[in-house]
């Protein structure tokens, strides 16, 4: 038995060109820059016309593969668990999508579930997601399920979706189905965002739902922050087991489309990236953080404010960063943060701008000078302390690490570069007491100490440069 469309017209338009044509104004060209494609997705499900750009911001990451799972809340009915449905396939004005009806009745038989097709005859957050995939994988519409398979082959793999509607559930059971079955699977969490608040309410905590989305801290979720709030914990959870990164591809809310701005709808999408988001930054965008780093300098050495037109979406993520500048291989400045408490695009702008004229152990830089300089920036990674039972023990664990030391109100950091100048680890925790203002033999009961790692990006000058 096949699934019909139900909300073609509202949703999206029913007419398969002009569906076609509107998801493809959607594209974006940032494929170009980052051409990085991700096995998860979070994506909303609102009406296209509303949530297409953040949605399609999402589709250009996600990896083929033989079996797409599709994971959404249910709107409408309510049930324990999850819900999977006995259809075949699901149309749309683009064409049919065959359900892997032999994974639903493994997992059915393995997991806490309902089979029946009840819960989707009405529930659009599975059917809008489907045209986006037809849209991305496929081409040549309308299809029929046959014509449809034929094409996918392009990608040498028969694509199969696997929906899965959930209702009262642990998070962890959505945790455990994405790890059951990754090796061979692509996943959408569909969810939107928060709902009917005025727009800058919205703003506000969506922002801070992009915040745990981004750091993992998933504990601090709310109901109130997203419809789909269980598959995106569950997606988060499988994230920080296997020490992957949450990704922003977009986020804005309706008001931004329609200007009314009295009770709008959140909208965001993500994409899972295996391993570190600053890992992901120096892979994709080095060019960038330089240049807009390089760019801070001259436009404080002219009076002018710097703002740059185009940001990545993952530079507006919180972020930490040291910004050093040198000339002749001597150092000529160097001002950092160590917690992320703001963009990392607004980060390394300020970074770069004190590193230059507000290090006090420096006279500012001139403009004969910039010709010169030579630009090195450390991405930190999350703080971590340190347990220590004495200094002993800490000396043992303090390479080859970033280290912050606190002793009531003073403090002091290093960089892990520094180890290159202070190979000895007492000598290195010794200076970094001085730094702090207390004697190097300094100890205490009370004396606490934090580690971090960092991402460096350096410009490579060429010998002409040089």
């Amino acid at each position: 038995m096949d699934k019909k469309a139900a909300f073609a017209g509202s949703f999206y338009p029913s007419d398969p060109k002009e569906l076609n044509n509107l998801l493809n104004s959607y594209k974006s060209d940032r494929n170009s820059t980052n051409p990085y494609k991700s096995k998860a997705i979070i994506v909303p499900h609102a009406g296209i016309s509303f949530s297409g750009h953040a949605a399609m911001a999402g589709y250009q990451h996600l990896a083929p593969n033989e079996n797409i799972f599709i994971i959404a809340p249910s709107h409408h009915e309510n049930f324990t668990n999850i819900a999977m449905p006995e259809y075949t396939f699901f149309e749309t004005p683009l064409g049919s999508i065959e359900v892997n009806n032999r994974f639903i009745k493994a997992i059915a038989e393995k997991y806490p579930c309902i089979v029946s097709d009840a819960p989707f005859e009405n529930e659009h957050s599975i059917e809008v997601q489907l045209p986006f995939l037809q849209n991305i994988f496929s081409s040549g519409f309308p299809q029929n399920a046959v014509e449809f398979v034929k094409n996918i082959k392009q990608f040498g793999k028969k694509l199969r979706i696997i929906p899965i509607l959930v209702g009262k559930c642990d998070y962890r059971l959505i945790a455990d189905i994405i790890a059951e079955y990754w090796e061979n699977s692509s996943f959408i969490i569909s969810s939107d965002l928060s709902h009917f608040y005025s727009h800058n309410d919205c703003r506000q905590i969506d922002t801070y739902t992009a915040t745990i989305i981004e750091t993992g801290e998933i504990d601090c979720f709310e109901p109130e922050q997203a419809c789909g709030l269980i598959g995106i914990k569950g997606l988060v959870e499988f994230a920080n087991n296997n020490e992957c990164s949450m990704i922003r591809a977009e986020m804005y809310n309706s008001g931004d489309i329609s200007q009314d701005k009295d009770r709008v709808v959140g909208y965001g999408s993500w994409y899972l990236y295996t391993g570190s988001k600053n890992e992901f930054i120096e892979k994709y965008y080095t060019d960038y953080i330089l240049d807009i780093v390089r760019q801070s300098i001259v436009y404080t050495i002219n009076n002018e404010e710097y703002i740059p037109e185009h940001i990545p979406p993952v530079l507006l993520e919180l972020g930490a960063s040291f910004v050093t500048i040198k000339t002749n291989g001597m150092l000529r400045g160097c001002i950092g943060s160590i917690y992320p408490t703001r963009p990392l695009i607004l980060d390394l702008i300020d970074n770069a701008k004190n590193a230059g004229f507000q290090d006090p152990r420096f006279i500012p830089l001139t403009i004969d000078e910039l010709e010169n300089i030579e630009i090195s920036v450390s991405l930190l990674s999350p703080i971590q302390r340190i347990k220590f039972k004495d200094e002993k023990d800490l000396l043992s664990k303090i390479y080859p690490y970033g280290i912050i030391i606190v002793e009531q109100d003073k403090r002091a950091v290093y960089l892990p570069v520094v180890w290159e100048q202070l190979p000895d680890k007492e000598i290195f925790l010794n200076s970094l007491k001085e730094k702090a203002g207390l004697p190097p033999t300094y100890f205490s009961e009370t004396f606490e100490a934090f580690k971090f790692t960092t991402t460096d990006i350096t410009e490579i000058k060429t010998e002409a440069e040089a």
